[in-house]
């Protein structure tokens, strides 16, 4: 197989692009989830866009003291829309937690299931996944407060320091390492996830420990940094070119927006194919080698038989007698 030459990256991204029907799958159910979710504030906000100086001003730039100033007013009230969205991104984030079993049985055998294939998949390792996000809370609520603790570190620094970047670099680097103990959390479980499909390994918590160990081993930490920088890198360019449209062009500034969601996504999914690429590849060779220890076998015991036993003895020559 060509991708078998290639690095962890290159064949995780090799392995996303030829099963790439589950990340357009995903990408539409996020788009008819997000829609449903925003369809009430948008009806809303549309009424009374168009018929306020508001509307003007908004369609023809973004201004964003003009914006607050409207979702300020008390019939175009945002924040009563909250539960809308978030029963929308709750749904979607249960869809992601099912279907994740069985994008990782696609890029396992790394051909395209059927339906029902897939969702087969999806519901033998949901409520594995589900006890492995529980058991997830305890790392990051750790990872939080280390956080936490870094950043009112950062805000002691920065009153007490005579320069103004002290505090403001201070607190970027917790940030930076906020963000880092968050990967490799995310990387310790979809290891898990990885194995638990591999495995079809039922205890979570032996998964877990295994998993830990294999994740110190593998070295694909950096790789999964690699990922997450290119889906920062793609945030930053869909934002200036959406600061470049001319705000009357909806369609295209849509079109943007959705380009985000869509490299968040695909970005996502090639972390998960190059694991699976990776512990197909690797798992197997971090198993510790034993010492080999060579005994010898001891010498085969020696079993006296009785004399009753042996076999009386042959007749020898006859000897001549004495006084011959």
């Amino acid at each position: 197989m060509a991708d078998e030459r290639k690095g962890v990256v290159a064949a995780g991204f090799g392995l996303l692009w030829r099963r790439q029907g589950v990340l357009w799958w995903v990408f539409i159910v996020s788009l008819v989830l997000g829609g449903l979710g925003a369809l009430p504030a948008t009806s809303n906000i549309g009424q009374e866009l168009n018929h306020s100086l508001a509307g003007q001003r908004l369609t023809t730039r973004f201004d964003l003291g003009m914006y607050f100033e409207l979702v300020r007013l008390p019939h175009v009230d945002i924040t009563r829309y909250r539960p809308a969205i978030g029963v929308s991104v709750f749904l979607f984030f249960l869809f992601m937690l099912f279907v994740t079993g069985g994008i990782l049985e696609t890029y396992r055998q790394d051909r395209r299931l059927n339906t029902g294939e897939f969702f087969a998949a999806s519901g033998a390792f949901f409520w594995r996944f589900v006890r492995l996000l529980l058991l997830s809370i305890i790392p990051f609520v750790i990872v939080g407060m280390i956080y936490q603790g870094l950043s009112k570190l950062a805000d002691h620094i920065g009153d007490r320091a005579t320069a103004d970047q002290v505090g403001i670099f201070c607190s970027l680097g917790a940030v930076i390492i906020f963000m880092l103990l968050a990967l490799w959390v995310r990387l310790w479980f979809d290891l898990a996830q990885v194995r638990a499909v591999v495995q079809n390994e039922r205890g979570m918590w032996r998964n877990l420990w295994k998993s830990w160990g294999i994740t110190w081993r593998a070295g694909l930490f950096w790789r999964y940094v690699f990922i997450a920088l290119v889906a920062w890198i793609a945030i930053a360019m869909c934002l200036v070119l959406w600061a470049h449209i001319p705000s009357p062009a909806t369609s295209l500034i849509f079109l943007v927006l959705e380009l985000i969601i869509f490299a968040q996504l695909a970005t996502r999914l090639w972390q998960l194919a190059s694991a699976m690429t990776w512990y197909q590849r690797y798992a197997e060779t971090l198993v510790v080698a034993q010492p080999i220890i060579q005994t010898v076998p001891p010498p085969a015991e020696v079993v006296e038989r009785p004399a009753t036993d042996l076999p009386p003895p042959e007749p020898g020559p006859e000897l001549p007698p004495a006084n011959a």
